[in-house]
């Protein structure tokens, strides 16, 4: 398995260099399209936003090539031309945006991914557009991009299917949060009417569920990913519309469609070492947990820990991802579940549901060998969803 992901590693490398030359050229063609003269936005150090943020406004503002001045308290800060204010000016305008006061985001107080909120005055101000709009001039400017969102944000604003990426780990709502984990944790149906009735929030009746549709033992995955749909999307579409506009400024989403280099440019990535210490610390305290019942699940559960010791970081982080659906870590502490799959105890592969976080172990592997590399086919072919079902 460690030689197979090494040969995976170097191709994904040599495919990320690809990328990246092609994201360049990309860029460098946009840049021919700032036929007008060069503007030059004088920024105060001591209030970044409120000194550039009009500088966003025009519509043809992306077609002025840009040299940022910085003063400090209306001093005028010595610089060469080479691009270093330009880059350290959208360095800090981003992170100013990204203030809890400024109350564009949730979640930047965690340091993981944000989500626009739908701020009324942020909206009607065009802050989102605006931002969009610095975030492409930035990239074309050689500055930095905006790599904090949750990758089902950009999916959505890149218009391509976000559903297995939603998990409740990205939910930044206490409330609704344990109200999802009641709806799942349910083991009778008496149980889960308890549960629904603790809705003294009215999630359910504001996320898009039918109103007459019954929720049952059978349907409440379905309702968990209606409830993490709305929350993590549908509430905020009136910033992310608007986000999206000034993204695709230019036409630079349209021009990098199919360039996964510029999707890291937006998104909020963390550390494979800290994924995979995270995923083996709170999987092997579960996996000790289990309630055996007999020779077999003890076998399960002795090669499913010798198969964590085995993993390395990037295996770790892709069943991070197998398991959560993400590929960062969560918002805060979120208990992954492990149980065996003894409701298939011939299955061979490991099947996972991502929005609650359970790995299902499989029982049906003789040996080590056959039970690692069950696991090392289900993280380098498919992903298992809602219900254990290949997407």
């Amino acid at each position: 398995m460690g030689q197979d992901q090494s040969k995976l590693d170097t191709q994904r490398q040599q495919n990320k260099q690809s990328g990246a030359s092609k994201l360049s050229r990309v860029l460098e063609d946009m840049k021919l399209l700032q036929t007008q003269e060069k503007s030059i936005l004088v920024v105060e150090r001591t209030d970044i936003v409120r000194s550039s943020l009009s500088y966003f406004k025009p519509k043809d503002c992306l077609n002025h090539p840009l040299e940022v001045a910085m003063r400090t308290n209306g001093v005028d800060e010595q610089y060469s031309d080479l691009g270093g204010p330009t880059r350290e000016f959208f360095t800090l305008f981003f992170k100013e945006l990204l203030r809890k006061q400024i109350d564009m985001f949730e979640g930047q107080t965690q340091g993981r991914n944000v989500f626009p909120v739908n701020n009324e005055r942020a909206i009607s101000g065009n802050l989102f557009l605006w931002l969009g709009k610095a975030i492409v001039l930035s990239l074309m400017s050689g500055g930095p991009g905006f790599p904090f969102l949750a990758p089902c944000v950009v999916s959505y604003i890149r218009e391509r299917d976000y559903d297995h990426e939603l998990s409740i780990g990205l939910v930044y709502n206490t409330v609704l949060r344990q109200l999802v984990k009641r709806i799942n944790n349910a083991e009778t149906p008496e149980q889960l009417d308890d549960a629904i009735e603790s809705d003294t929030e009215r999630h359910i009746d504001n996320c898009g569920w039918p109103r007459l549709q019954m929720i049952t033992m059978e349907n409440r995955l379905e309702l968990t990913q209606t409830l993490l749909r709305w929350e993590l999307i549908g509430k905020r579409t009136a910033a992310l519309e608007q986000f999206r506009k000034g993204l695709n400024s230019l036409s630079f989403l349209e021009r990098t469609s199919d360039i996964p280099e510029a999707d890291e440019m937006l998104i909020q990535k963390n550390a494979e070492h800290e994924t995979a210490k995270y995923l083996k610390t709170n999987l092997k305290r579960q996996i000790e947990k289990l309630n055996i019942r007999n020779e077999i699940e003890e076998k399960a559960k002795r090669f499913t820990l010798a198969c964590l010791e085995m993993l390395t970081d990037a295996e770790s982080t892709s069943m991070f991802h197998f398991i959560t659906g993400m590929s960062s870590l969560p918002v805060d502490d979120m208990p992954l579940e492990v149980e065996f799959n003894r409701s298939d105890k011939n299955a061979k592969l490991p099947e996972a549901v991502t929005c609650i976080q359970r790995l299902c172990i499989p029982l049906g592997n003789d040996s080590q060998m056959e039970f690692y590399s069950s696991f090392h086919k289900a993280l380098s072919l498919g992903k298992y969803g809602f219900g254990g079902k290949e997407l």
